[in-house]
């Protein structure tokens, strides 16, 4: 079945790859063939748990990448959405 309904731009999506990578990140703009998204992290395990990590290391932070479809898309859980958006603005806030 072919789903044609588009969510609102921009909008948050997470991502899985047919390599089976998975990221979140900012859709700015989606056609037939791709995504294009700004801030793609993904998440790594540290010491302290996981953190997000850019998903590409060496591609520019400022600019949006490319994601050619078909791949597996999903809406992010609340809280997960709010910790992206903590982690990709410019303004800190303190943790109580």
């Amino acid at each position: 079945m072919l789903k044609t309904h588009q969510r609102e731009i921009p909008y948050i999506g997470i991502f899985k790859t047919a390599a089976g990578e998975e990221f979140i990140g900012k859709v700015l703009e989606e056609t037939m063939l791709s995504y294009s998204v700004k801030n793609p992290l993904c998440m790594v395990a540290t010491q302290n748990g996981f953190q997000f990590a850019p998903f590409i290391m060496m591609a520019d932070p400022e600019l949006a990448i490319n994601v050619p479809k078909p791949v597996i898309t999903a809406i992010p859980a609340p809280k997960l959405q709010e910790q992206y958006e903590q982690a990709i603005s410019p303004i800190q806030l303190l943790k109580k």
